[in-house]
């Protein structure tokens, strides 16, 4: 299925700590047994307790853990990647690529023309991420987001990213684990350094299946059933509003 000698990594992946179905224990147990993945980037919603649970859950494997977040900007969803500390959400995108960089990690555009959230591209990825010093100094484009729908949402975020000269990256921003691997990237190499090196150079490789409708389906039974029950559990007096 994949390029001789280049490995896989799911970079846009979520758990419990945000509004996914499964553990970080449960993800990383079923990453090893079920898919050929070398590196995952756990990128829950404005959090990053489960990267780092994952990545304790994946110690001494074959599979190494990037700890990622998606954050909620003002202009939209950012991804995250080889960060320490968490970055707040409701900043402009440009403070939020700011903050990523102050650690070290690197800013990647979510599913930029996709249609159900608030996303970037619908702000201007030409003209804010163009040019020598770009007001959007992004490290990457997720060209391939496996649960997108319409799928032309990635084929214009592919075309941005070579017109703007900006490496691309693909995940399958799983929040079941019956979706994992659906999207990737793939680089020469095995390891978390080596797959930050390849999108810093831009030689990465994005590939995959979208979700189905079933899938996308059963995502949605999943979110409410969970938000049926957040808002019981409340309304009981068991969890913190």
């Amino acid at each position: 299925m994949h390029t001789n000698m280049l490995s896989t990594a799911d970079l846009h992946l979520h758990t419990i700590h945000s509004d996914g179905h499964c553990t970080p224990a449960e993800l990383v147990n079923h990453v090893l047994t079920k898919t050929d993945l070398r590196v995952i980037a756990v990128t829950d919603h404005d959090a990053i307790a489960g990267a780092y649970e994952a990545q304790c859950c994946a110690a001494g494997s074959s599979l190494e853990v990037i700890i990622g977040e998606e954050i909620s900007t003002r202009e939209g969803h950012l991804l995250a990647y080889f960060i320490h500390e968490l970055i707040p959400p409701g900043m402009s995108a440009r403070d939020t690529i700011a903050a990523i960089h102050d650690q070290g990690g690197l800013a990647v555009a979510a599913h930029p023309y996709d249609w159900m959230v608030r996303s970037l591209g619908h702000y201007g990825m030409m003209r804010h991420a163009s040019g020598a010093e770009p007001f959007w100094a992004f490290d990457g484009i997720e060209t391939m987001n496996a649960s997108l729908r319409p799928r032309s949402a990635n084929v214009r975020a592919a075309t941005h990213a070579r017109a703007l000269g900006i490496p691309a990256v693909g995940g399958s921003d799983s929040h079941l684990l019956d979706t994992v691997a659906y999207g990737y990237t793939m680089f020469a190499g095995t390891s978390a350094l080596q797959l930050r090196h390849a999108i810093i150079t831009g030689k990465t490789q994005v590939g995959g299946r979208h979700w189905s409708m079933a899938d996308l389906a059963i995502a949605g039974t999943r979110l409410l059933q969970k938000t049926v029950a957040t808002f019981t559990m409340r309304q009981l007096g068991q969890v913190p509003s």
